[in-house]
């Protein structure tokens, strides 16, 4: 059991970065979609022409080098090159255009198959792989449209496509707006369901996770030496009382912002309910935990105290603090946290007790 009084700012906590929903789409896409193409197009080319199959080797290249590519980079740059991608496969379309000609590259029905088969599919990959930003998956998804057209019409208008009839390119054209205007539907309906979904995790009134999304994330696995903390507002009825709801509620919002001012993402912040909060703290190898989480509770409740709320009012915050240990649930370091919250109030409040 340790009291802490003081201690100056830490070295940050990093916090946990889950795979959000474009991550994993674009784990799927580039290690799984991207490879099999790739293949496909390989045993596609056996016995082609020379022509076909030197546009399909550089395509399955292409494929081969964005999925290795998503493999081997560090995670930060998985966003640059979903965006790179598209582009690159699009100027990649544009280039094949402008090379064919008589003499040079040359169309024939095997690369038209591949082309209005991959076109379409393209298209909606792209949408799902931007289900984060919708106007991205439509830029590319036109883009990606615009390009093809103009590759079928191209083989069309120097006559190196024998396969193609008079509405080809436009046939193209308007599946793949097809699929670019049912993939903007189907982006716009998950944003709402998505912004739906985080509405009922979030407090309305301080705009932190609230219990629910607590309970959701310390219903996982958390890595020994993640901090769990508990804080309360001392004395907080006698503010309803005094100044009324409306007074209480202007220092739940305000104790809520120093909370993320504090933290500044080094971890996570919940209201628990009533006047009571709670913190995760991700683990830091390079760091002793417990002493850096009781740094960061010590600076939120100095920072507490020295602030002056509506009608000049002082609050004061008490915080119990615990560590996940290795083999153990975390609601046993809750229980702990809790104690030392109790610990807190009973011995005179405004203060952080640590209990491992």
């Amino acid at each position: 059991m340790q009291r802490v009084n003081g201690g100056g700012a830490r070295p940050p906590i990093t916090a946990p970065d889950p795979f959000s929903i474009p991550e994993r789409i674009g784990r799927l896409y580039f290690r799984v979609a991207l490879p099999m193409v790739a293949g496909s197009l390989l045993i596609a080319g056996i016995g082609a022409s020379p022509g076909s199959l030197r546009v399909l080797v550089a395509l399955s290249g292409t494929a081969l080098l964005g999925a290795a590519l998503h493999l081997l980079l560090p995670a930060r740059w998985h966003d640059t090159l979903r965006r790179a991608f598209p582009l690159t496969t699009i100027a990649f379309v544009l280039v094949v255009a402008l090379l064919s000609r008589p003499g040079g590259l040359s169309g024939d029905p095997l690369l038209l198959t591949v082309l209005l088969l991959l076109a379409p599919g393209t298209v909606l990959a792209w949408t799902l792989l931007f289900t984060d930003d919708a106007r991205m998956g439509r830029l590319t998804g036109l883009g990606l449209s615009a390009a093809a057209t103009l590759l079928v019409w191209r083989w069309q208008a120097l006559g190196l496509q024998p396969s193609l009839s008079s509405n080809t390119p436009l046939l193209l054209l308007v599946v793949c707006l097809i699929v670019v205007s049912y993939g903007g539907a189907f982006t716009e309906i998950n944003r709402r369901y998505l912004a739906g979904e985080q509405a009922q995790r979030r407090d309305a009134l301080t705009g932190l996770l609230n219990r629910r999304a607590f309970d959701e994330h310390t219903r996982r696995a958390q890595a020994p030496g993640t901090a769990l903390a508990v804080l309360d507002i001392d004395h907080f009825k006698r503010v309803n009382d005094t100044h009324g709801h409306t007074a209480g509620d202007r220092v739940l919002r305000g104790v809520a912002d120093v909370l993320l001012d504090v933290l500044a993402g080094r971890g996570q912040a919940y209201r628990w309910g009533g006047e009571e909060f709670a913190l995760l703290l991700p683990p830091d190898a390079t760091e002793d935990v417990s002493a850096q989480a009781a740094a960061l509770l010590e600076q939120v409740r100095a920072e507490v105290a020295r602030r002056t709320f509506t009608g000049g009012q002082r609050v004061t915050l008490s915080a119990g603090l615990s560590v996940v240990q290795p083999g153990e649930a975390v609601q046993a370091a809750f229980e702990r946290a809790d104690s030392a919250l109790r610990e807190a109030k009973d011995s005179g409040r405004d203060r952080v007790v640590s209990r491992s």
